[in-house]
Parts: C-alpha cells; structure tokens; sequence
C-alpha cells in the first residue's frame, strides 16, 4: 500500500493532538514533516533527466536495414555471390562464356548487383549508441563511399559486356583469351567479402530457423573445403591451359578423341585437388612446368592447414550433431568407468546405469545451476518454470508457494523411480531426504518387535510429499526412520536432502514451517494407526497390545481411505498445530539410566536382541515380491516368451550375427554381382529363415514397459509389434531379388539384356535387408552388459568397425560403378591396374578372380580414406597381370572420377572423426589411473620445487601415494549425490567393505543405522604415517580424532610418564570429537609410528558436526560409542569438566535410544560385523524363514 495523503495526515494528526499526550504529539508532528520532506525531495534534489529515444519512422523511398524485405534481399544477394564466385573462376580457366539460360541469368544477376549498390545509398545506419536506425541521406553515402562501394562498384562492373558495347567490331572471344582480359574477371571474386556485410543478417536467419547449430558447421566445412577445391581446381586448369606442355595435356585431356572433354577436365582438376589437400597424392596427375610446381606446392601448404582444421573440428562438430545425447553419452560412460573402477557386482552396477538413464531422462545433462545462476532472477523463474513444467505441475507441495521458492526447489531435486513392491526407504535407517511422489502408490508402514506383520500407517498418492517427520519434527525429527516405505505400484519420485532444504530454508523460511506443521499432522494421524515409538515397548520388555493391530503385509485398514494426504475435495489441512507438550512431558520423563549399573548393561544387550530381531524382521518383509523367477513363471504361464530367458538371450545372440552377415556380404553381393551358390546359398537362405523365425519371436515375447512393467498378454504384445518393429523386419527380411528373379526368368527369357539389367536391379533390392542395422544396437547392448567392456575399449572397437564398414562398403560401389562402365564398354580402373599396357584387355570382371578384384577394391578403400596414397610405379614389361602399383581412377572415367571425388570428401570426415576419436580413447583409456599420474606428478612438482628434505620428501610422496590409491578419483561424491538414498546406501556399503567398515565403531553404526558409511566415507580422511613419525603431539589443538587401521604406534601421556602401546583397531583422541568449543580441548598425548608404517583415519571435528547436521541420532549414537570408548580406556586422566561431558553423551544416547548397539571390542565382533554389514545376513532367507516359524510355533 502507498502512503496516505497529505490531507489524511493532517486531520489524523489532529485527532491524536486533541486526545493524546505530549510526546505522541512530537512523534506525529516530525512524521508530518517528513512527509513534506518526502513530497518535496524532487525540488531539493531535482532528478537526472531521462534519456527518451524516439523511434524515427522510415521516409519513402528509404529501406530499414533490419526490415523483413531488407533481409531477405540481403539473403538473396548472398546466394547470387555465391552463384558468381562458383561460376566466374569456372567460365575464366575453363574459357566457356554464357549463353542461352545462363547469360540471361548472369544478366539479371548484374543488374541485381547494380540495384542493390542504389539500394545501399538509401539504407538507413544503426547508431552503435542508440541501436536506432537514423536515415541522414549524406551520413549513408559518406559512410558507404568510404566503406565498400569501391568493392562492390569494381566487382560488379560487367567488363566484357561494355567492351563489347563500346567496339561491336572488337572479336569478344579473341579477347577472351588474353591472359589481362581473362584475368580481369576475377575481379568479381571481391563479391566475396559481401559475406562479411552480411554475416549479422545470416546469423540472424539462423537463430530463427532454429537449426542444429552443429549441423549447420558440419555443412559449412563441408561446403569451405569443396568450394577451396573448386578454386584449386579452376587455378590448377588454368595454369595448364597456358603451357602446351602442362598436365592435363601429357595425360591426354587437352585432345578431342574421347567424349565430355570439358567435364572430364573440371573433375579430374578437382580430383587432383582434393587429394593433394588432403595429403593422399595418388600421383596419377603431377605438375609438369614451374608455374604448376609452384601451384602444386601451394595446394599442400594450404591442404595441411584445412586437413588440420577438419581433423580438429570434426569430431567436436560430429559428436554435438545431438548435444544432448553426447553429454548423456558421456555421463552415462563415467558411471560405467566408477562401477569398474570400484568391481561393483553386475547387478548393482546395471541399478546404478538404469538409475541415470532415468535421471537424464528428466533433467538435463547440461550444467543446468551454471547456467541459471548466471541470469536475472525473474528470467530464471520463468526458465525453470517452462523446462520444468510437467514436473512442477505433478507436485502438490510446489503449488503453495512463490515461483521464486518453486524454482529453487525444482533445480535442486534428484528424480528417481522405484518398481512395484520395493522400499523406497526402511525403518530404522538414516534420514536425510524429503521425498515426492509424482506417479504411483505407495503405503507407509511398520514392523515391531515380537509381530509376524507389519502395520499399515498411510496410504500415499501421485502429488504427496512424504519422509520430513523424520527431519522436523519436535519428536520424531532425529535422522532416524520411524516406519518403511513401500511402493504398490510402479513409482516415479524425486528427493530433496536436507542440506539443500537448509539452504533453501535461510532464503524462504517458510518452506521450514510448512513440513514442520505437515509433519505433525501427519504424527497425529499415524499415531491413530499404531504407536510410533517403539522405545517405550522396549522398555516396559512387552509390547503394549492397545498400540499394536496385527494385520498382514498386504491389509489396509479401511480406515487410511481417509487419510489427509490424498487429493479428495471437500478435504483441507488444518492451520492450528496441535498441542506437542504432553507428548513431550512424556518423552522427558524416560527414565536416566546408571551407564555403571550392570543390570543396565544386561538390559542394553536384551534391548540390542529386540532390536536386532526386529531388524530381521524388516528384510525378510521387504524382501522383492516379485523376483525375476516369478516374472518368467508369469510369462510362461500365458505362453509368451520372457526377456530374460536363457533363449531369448542366445537367440537374439544368433540374430546379430545374422545382421553382421548380411551387413558384410549384402553390399558384396550387390557390388561384385556375385550370386550365392553351394554353401553360400544355404547361408544366406538360413539367414534369411533366421529373420522370418525372429518375425515369429517377436509376436510372442514380452517385454518390459516404460514403467518397468512386464507385459504378457497376447494381444498387447502382437499390436505393440504392428505399431512398431514390424514393417521394418518385414521389408528387410523378404527375398525380393529372389522373387523377382523367378517370374523375370520365366516371363522374359529370350530378353537377355534387358533381363540381366532387371535381375541387377532387383539385388539392387538386397539394399532393403540393411535396415535390420537400426535393431543392432539394442542387440549389442546385450552383449555389452553380458561381457561389461569399458568404456574406452567398447569405443575403440566402434570406432575400428567404423572405418572396416565405410571401407567394405566404398569397395564394393567402386566396383559396382566398374561393372555399369564395362556395361557401356568404356576402360576402368580394374583394367588400368591389372592390364596398364593392354590397349584392349577386354572384360576385366571375366579375366580377373573375384579375390583379387574385392582386395583391389578394399586396398582402394583404406589408401582413400586412411590418405595414404601411392604414387604411380612403372609396371614390368614381362607380364601385363597384377602387377603391384598405385590403384586410381581412370582419367576418362566420368562416374569413378565423380564418386571419389564424393568418397574423399566424406572419407575425409570419417577418418577425421576416426583418428580424432583414437586419440580421446588413448588419452581416456582409463580416467583413474590418468588422475592418478597427474596427482602424484603434480605432488613431486610441488616437491622439487620446494627444495624439502629426503626424508620429508618420501614422507610426503608415501603419504601421497597411499592417498591417492585409497580414494577413489572418479567423482565419486556427485555421483552419491544424484543417487537415490536406498541405492546409495547399498553402493557404499559395498565400496567401504574394505576400507572404514574395518573400523569398529563405523561397522557397528551402519549396522544400526543404515547409510551411515555413504556419508562416514567421504569425510574420513586416509592418512599414511612413517616409523618415527608423529601422528600428534600433546598440546597442540584437537581438532580431529583417529582410528588405527593398520600398524603400531607408541602413545604417551602429556608428562611423558606413562607409554603403550596401540595397534589396529586402536582409538586415539576421542574426546577431540565430544568436546564443547569454549573448552578448547588440547591433545592429551603424543602419539608416534612404531611399524615400518601405519595405516589411519582421521574424522575432523568440523566433519563430526556435518554428520550431526545430517543426522542428529546419528552423532548422538557415535559420542555414545566415542564416550564408551574413552570410560573403558583409562590410560588418560579426564578431569572433572570432561568426565561430565563423556556422562553426558553415554546419559542422553540411553535417554533417547534405549536400545544401543554393543560395543565392537574385539576382532571376532568386528569382522562378523562387517561380513554381515558388507553382504546381508549371514543366514540365508529360508533358514531365517525357519527359525522366524519355529519361534512363532513355540510362542503359541
């Protein structure tokens, strides 16, 4: 609201004057007055005044230079540049004037050229200041006639036209060809600076065709170099056309005797070329006078320079054709390079890679934060608001709140999805995340101690966000899992931790408020359903029957139909918080237990045995109900095939194969005109049975939906095959050429000719059964998961058979356009390369074996496209038959001569984007061990440099080493991140087996609490000390504790009184983690390496505290274990303020979870810890089955 009016003041100001005391009065009074001060700020300080541009209106006769009508002249003057700059070099070397068509067209262009220099002199200026257009007519000649009217007016004078004019009688062509006149022409090359005017206007258009910008760069090298070639190529003629003893003249092109003499000369100009830029040099064309030696040497040096450019480019240009899918590619092939790296098991490995395959399904692959960090804020709203429409739409949560809060916390979350009966996450493990359902069931519930089943709490539905009692709430909110998760159908979800909520929450506090209050609604309706803290059973050692309803895993109470979170109208959340002080009275009033007393000791084991009984529980109920076993029952059940069977798996094995055959032998066939005879036939007629049998397959295999959803019904299956898969296997599995061959044989067989051209026509057909390539990949992907390459290797072999197709395939076109030219009874490079100095060798297809040709061909192939290249040797005179020499074109060959030319343009780009691609395999064969060296190299650097002593020098590089070859250097950290809070745990449980999960007190945690360790072991820090080498000193500042993995170290006492001995397992400096700040706790002894080395890890206390951030239960457990721990080592004195604190930290943990896990104290506990952290219960399912019933049997 605006202030009120100066009125309004006054007669308020008089009211309150009459009623009120002296110092209101006083008060008002000076607000009056600064309301006049306010009202005349702009006479005391008068205002800056504003800069108004006015929008000048086009007079007549004038253009505006960003006008539609003046762009699109613009646009078309660039393509008559183009037309002239191609055709002028061309009619000037080759001496070939316009006429008909052409010269009326080169005509119009001129007067084009002319209209648009008029055209110039009345288009309006940009002001660089203003960017308004201003139409000052002597402003726009001076600025154009010092600018490129000198250019345009020279490259647009028509020379020949106005000689002719001006002289009717002077012969025109005579004058053609002089060399001044000739070369005077060439001016209109200037034309091609025109592009540098109009290069804003092209960049414009292609914004606004919205074009794949890689696309349009690939294009334009490709265009650059041909147009570089068309150039070469018209010089190149041009310098033979001067010298009768030139090139073109020694090899025959200058003479009359053979047909397209003049397209014979341009192609074989651009052939030479091309293949000096590209640095092969056939050597069938070489410079015979100086001028071409100078020209030819040139090429190269110019060919090195674009052959660098290509080979620098391309495979950028290649790769971001679909930026999108190369950065997926390359994500996806990092999470593939960790899962090596760290040996995870195939199974697990294949959840991580179908985790991120989602994940980058829904969220961009680009560095989103980057980029919308770097723009205005209300932009940025408006951005995230329309690239993440759909999910913002699918959350209720995001529609309470402001766009500016809705786009912080949309960027910030992780999607993930979760299949029908799965835990999304389990009782009793740690919490950090708020989750929302976007799609999908799922049901909150309960498992106690002592109970076969599990008590269903609440029902979740599509647009619900769940998991923040855990988080904030007065009660419950410790970082600990108070019931399961559990998905009923197929759910599609996403997560935000509670870091990231922290952070969100300094800007909007409300988002705090919001969950707290939803929290506690959705405690009071819970509670209704069973009790939610356990503690007090365990306590009372019964359950309490009046807080617990038996009901079986799979029973919903009718009573969460009408629970608060699902979308039914009529319903609304309540505002008024409940009242929390009860329940709080109650939890304070939890008995203190004496942590001396033994029978609290037998007690703490007894509440450990509940516990771990119903930890039991929970994995046995949360166990899949539906393995992949059930799946192939199902599907056989209903007579369909399932994915997964062992002959699926073979079956499409054999059918890849089939497509590699007929990738390798359809274009041979067609190329070489080579029918299938004897074991051939039947090879290709098996593989031709193959295909029709998978047709077959195909209508009667299930297959797994979007939603990870196995499809079994007939019908379903049949019509997705129809809408899909099917026409394409169809055509690509139909012997057409069979076909057709059978009824042309028998309808036409006195037509010899005409019947071979349509039997060639009809393989021609065989082309159609290469389609079948586009189902290799999903093929592949099989293989690849079966055998599990790296990245690296699995990107050499494509790139290898990249280069083996491309080269197969040129082959065999060369030799099929070889076969058309015998046709027509015209000499090729077979007949060149077998029989050079046979003047007529006849048919080289019939005098020369099929081996020998293909090998030719492929040879051909790999010098072209590898530009390599031979130059042309003499051939023996003793015999005229497969004499070793260069393979090329033939100079008289219209069709050979243009399809090389084509294979070296494209070749070119395939070998760039080959050799490009080996060198990014090479350099990334294996990411790890590349860090690694560049670490360790840059730490001897910093060494060398330094000048530091031999023996803190290998010190430095010992520790190093053992640093670097402890952690993992993949990032690892982003990785967990983005991962799912259930995936995560179990991946760092693996990773960690071997590492912190030695560590007692750290097994013991996580197998308590578990996903502990997923964050433990990114801030425990390993640490390699030498003998003799102190790990601490007393008296210096205690800021991180350690835990001794390996070795023995020497421990004294601040007065150097008392020693010991520590070895592995050994705690040092606990208290460094339970001391309060304004202690400043100092390190009570000096501890020093008495092995050859040791192994420890350091925990900071900063890092202590990020844990207590994470998870307040957590840290509250661990000062239990660390308090333990100092009170049963009493080889420190503590004194009376640190004794408090260790009574403290062992009284709340029992305060608040009376049911702490034992202490690991020696190595039997430990290692039985981890095996059972590391790899699940050591029983097996059924045995704990048993025992579970044999229980049961007894209890009744």
């Amino acid at each position: 609201m605006g202030p009120p009016s100066l009125a309004r003041r006054n007669s308020l100001g008089l009211t309150l004057r009459r009623g009120s005391s002296s110092g209101a009065l006083r008060g008002n009074r000076g607000r009056e007055l600064w309301a006049k001060v306010r009202d005349n700020i702009s006479v005391l300080v008068p205002p800056k005044p504003p800069q108004r541009y006015r929008r000048v209106a086009t007079p007549p006769l004038m253009f505006n230079p960003n006008s539609d009508v003046k762009i699109r002249w613009d646009l078309m003057i660039g393509g008559c540049v183009l037309y002239t700059t191609f055709v002028v070099p061309y009619r000037v070397s080759f001496a070939i004037d316009a006429a008909g068509f052409f010269y009326v067209l080169e005509t119009v262009l001129d007067a084009a050229f002319f209209l648009d220099i008029v055209f110039t002199f009345r288009t309006g200026i940009v002001s660089p200041i203003s960017g308004l257009v201003y139409y000052n007519k002597q402003h726009i000649a001076v600025a154009y006639l010092k600018g490129w009217f000198l250019i345009d007016f020279f490259s647009t004078i028509p020379i020949a036209s106005i000689v002719a004019v001006v002289d009717p009688h002077l012969n025109a062509s005579a004058l053609m060809t002089t060399r001044i006149f000739r070369s005077l022409k060439l001016a209109r090359l200037l034309k091609l600076a025109r592009f540098q005017k109009i290069s804003n206007t092209i960049a414009k258009w292609e914004e606004e065709v919205l074009a794949n910008q890689s696309v349009l760069a690939l294009l334009k090298i490709i265009f650059f170099v041909f147009f570089l070639a068309h150039l070469v190529a018209c010089a190149w003629f041009y310098a033979a056309s001067t010298n009768p003893n030139s090139w073109a003249a020694t090899i025959g092109l200058m003479a009359d005797d053979h047909a397209h003499k003049q397209t014979l000369q341009y192609l074989v100009s651009v052939h030479w070329a091309i293949v000096t830029m590209a640095t092969i040099g056939y050597g069938d064309v070489v410079p015979q006078t100086k001028l071409e030696m100078l020209i030819a040497m040139l090429v190269m040096v110019t060919g090195v320079v674009m052959f660098g450019y290509v080979v620098g480019n391309i495979t950028a240009l290649v790769d971001n054709i679909n930026a999108s899918s190369r950065m997926q590619r390359e994500r996806i092939t990092n999470i593939k390079e960790y899962i090596i790296v760290r040996s995870l098991p195939k199974h697990t490995g294949k959840q991580i890679l179908d985790h991120f395959e989602y994940f980058y399904r829904q969220r961009s692959v680009f560095d989103e934060d980057a980029i919308l960090k770097n723009i205005p804020s209300i932009i940025r709203h408006e951005v995230v608001h329309h690239v993440l429409r759909k999910f913002i739409a699918r959350i209720d949560f995001l529609s309470e709140f402001h766009e500016g809060l809705v786009s912080d916390m949309a960027v910030a979350m992780n999607p993930f999805f979760v299949v029908r009966d799965e835990p999304i996450y389990v009782q009793h493990e740690i919490a950090a995340h708020v989750f929302f359902l976007m799609k999908g069931t799922a049901t909150l519930v309960k498992s106690y101690v002592n109970q076969m089943g599990e008590t269903a709490l609440m029902q979740l539905t599509p647009g619900v966000h769940f998991g923040e009692i855990e988080l904030y709430h007065p009660r419950f909110g410790r970082g600990i899992r108070i019931c399961t998760a559990v998905t009923k159908t197929y759910c599609e979800l996403t997560s935000l931790s509670r870091q990231v909520i922290s952070v969100i929450g300094e800007t909007w506090p409300e988002v705090l408020t919001h969950l707290e209050h939803t929290g506690e609604q959705k405690v009071r309706y819970m509670s209704k359903r069973g009790q939610l803290d356990e503690f007090n059973m365990l306590l009372n050692k019964k359950p309490s029957a009046s807080g617990l309803r038996h009901r079986k895993p799979d029973e919903t109470p009718s009573g969460l139909a009408s629970s608060p979170l699902e979308r039914r109208p009529g319903i609304s959340i309540p505002n008024q918080l409940p009242p929390i002080s009860a329940a709080m009275a109650t939890f304070d009033a939890l008995p203190v237990v004496d942590y001396d007393s033994s029978s609290s000791e037998d007690e703490g084991d007894e509440c450990a045995g509940h516990q771990s009984h119903l930890s039991a529980q929970i994995f046995r109920i949360h166990t899949p109900a539906q393995p992949l076993m059930n799946e192939i029952k199902l599907a056989h059940h209903h007579w369909v095939l399932h994915p997964q069977d062992k002959f699926i798996v073979e079956w499409q094995l054999t059918v890849a194969l089939g497509i590699v055959y007929s990738t390798i032998m359809v274009p041979y066939r067609i190329g070489f005109n080579s029918d299938p005879t004897g074991q051939g036939l039947v090879v290709d007629l098996v593989v031709d049975a193959l295909f029709f049998v998978d047709i077959l397959v195909s209508f009667r295999m299930a297959y797994y939906t979007a939603e990870h959803q196995l499809v079994v019904q007939s019908r379903t299956i049949t019509l997705s095959y129809l809408k899909g898969w099917f026409f394409i296997d169809l055509v690509s599995t139909v012997p057409i050429d069979t076909i057709g061959s059978f009824f042309v044989t028998t309808a036409s067989s006195t037509k010899v000719f005409a019947t071979t051209k349509i039997l060639r026509m009809f393989r021609i057909a065989r082309i159609f059964k290469l389609i079948r390539l586009l189902k290799i990949g999903k093929v592949f992907k099989r293989v690849r998961d079966a055998v599990q390459l790296t990245p690296s290797s699995e990107r050499l072999l494509k790139l290898i058979v990249i280069m083996v197709v491309f080269g197969h395939w040129n082959g065999c076109i060369l030799h099929f356009i070889m076969l058309q030219e015998e046709d027509l009874g015209l000499r090729t490079w077979c007949t060149e390369y077998f029989f050079p100095k046979n003047d007529d060798p006849g048919l080289c297809s019939n005098r020369v074996a099929l081996v020998d040709r293909y090998i030719a061909s492929i040879y051909w192939a790999f010098t072209t496209m590898t530009t390599v290249g031979y130059t042309l040797s003499e051939r023996s005179s003793n015999t005229n038959y497969c004499s070793y020499g260069d393979i090329h074109p033939y100079k008289f060959s219209v069709g050979e001569i243009l399809f090389t030319i084509v294979c070296l343009l494209v070749n070119s780009t395939v070998y760039a984007y080959v050799v490009s691609g080996i060198i990014e395999v090479i350099y990334n064969y294996d990411p790890s061990a590349r860090e690694y060296n560049t670490r360790l190299q840059a730490m001897k650097d910093y060494v060398r440099e330094t000048g530091l002593s031999v023996r803190l020098s290998v010190s430095v590089r010992r520790h190093y080493e053992y640093l670097l070859s402890t952690m993992c250097l993949l990032p690892e950290e982003k990785i967990f991140s983005q991962l799912r809070p259930s995936l995560r745990f179990d991946v760092a449980r693996l990773v960690s087996s071997n590492t912190i999960m030695t560590i007692g007190i750290i097994a013991s945690m996580e197998k308590r609490y578990k996903g502990f360790v997923s964050y433990a072991m990114f801030l425990l820090k390993p640490q390699l000390v030498l003998r003799s080498e102190c790990v601490c000193h007393s008296g210096s500042p205690g800021t991180e504790m350690y835990f001794i993995i390996d070795g023995e170290v020497e421990q004294l006492d601040k007065d150097n009184r008392n020693a010991r001995v520590l070895g592995e397992s050994g705690i040092i400096e606990a208290y460094a983690l339970l001391a309060q700040p304004h202690e400043h706790y100092r390190m009570e002894s000096t501890i020093t390496v008495l092995t050859k080395s040791c192994e420890l890890y350091a925990f900071a206390v900063q890092d202590f505290k990020t844990i207590a951030a994470i998870s307040p239960a957590i840290s509250s457990n661990m000062s239990y274990e660390l308090a333990r721990s100092i009170v049963q080592d009493d080889f420190l004195r503590l004194s009376e303020v640190q004794e408090r604190t260790v009574s403290a930290a062992i009284e709340h943990e029992r305060r608040y979870n009376p049911a702490p896990g034992g202490p690991l104290d020696n190595l039997a506990n430990v290692v039985m810890t981890t095996v059972k952290v590391a790899t699940g219960d050591i029983l097996p399912i059924h045995m704990k089955q048993a025992v579970h019933n044999l229980v049961a049997h007894k209890d009744s």
